[in-house]
């Protein structure tokens, strides 16, 4: 894929994160873990009167096992600017994003999700999926053979049928 490609996609998924996200309400409560480290506790912690809007890449880098620990609101409100650190820099290589393909890449069968994935991941409206697809796609061209094989191909079965769940409810 060209860089023109890359960068397209990018401006697609900024914009659309941009807007699902935009009347998204800060969380009241960060982490609703009593099993902390108090390191985990300090990541989670600096993201505390911060706005999606302003998570950098460089925070995101520094502090990407905080998705991990974030309560399901926290998760919902600070996904959007964890995706949209690194497409403003250009950079696919966030720990963080690993670990949410990893969450996507599962079974089409919502019995089977577990009891992380489904407080958090069905919070999201279905815009919000739609963003949370093109950003997937762009990481999809960025980086085309980084999961195993057919691993994007299961993460948009996976948001598609977030998005038909939410639909339905």
């Amino acid at each position: 894929m060209t860089k023109q490609t890359e960068a397209h996609q990018a401006r697609i998924a900024l914009d659309r994160i941009a807007v699902a996200f935009a009347d998204r309400a800060p969380p009241a409560l960060l982490t609703d873990s009593k099993q902390l480290s108090d390191v985990e506790y300090e990541e989670v912690m600096s993201f505390q009167d911060m706005r999606w809007q302003d998570v950098t890449f460089s925070h995101a880098a520094n502090c990407s096992d905080a998705v991990f620990w974030f309560s399901p609101e926290a998760f919902c409100y600070y996904l959007p600017g964890i995706l949209a650190a690194g497409l403003r820099e250009n950079r696919s290589d966030l720990n963080a994003y690993d670990s949410l393909i990893g969450c996507l890449d599962r079974s089409p069968e919502p019995d089977y999700w577990d009891d992380f994935f489904l407080p958090r991941w069905t919070l999201l409206n279905a815009a919000e999926i739609d963003a949370i697809a093109a950003w997937a796609r762009w990481l999809e061209i960025v980086q085309p053979d980084a999961y195993h094989a057919n691993t994007h191909e299961r993460v948009q079965q996976t948001l598609a049928l977030l998005k038909q769940k939410t639909l339905e409810s």
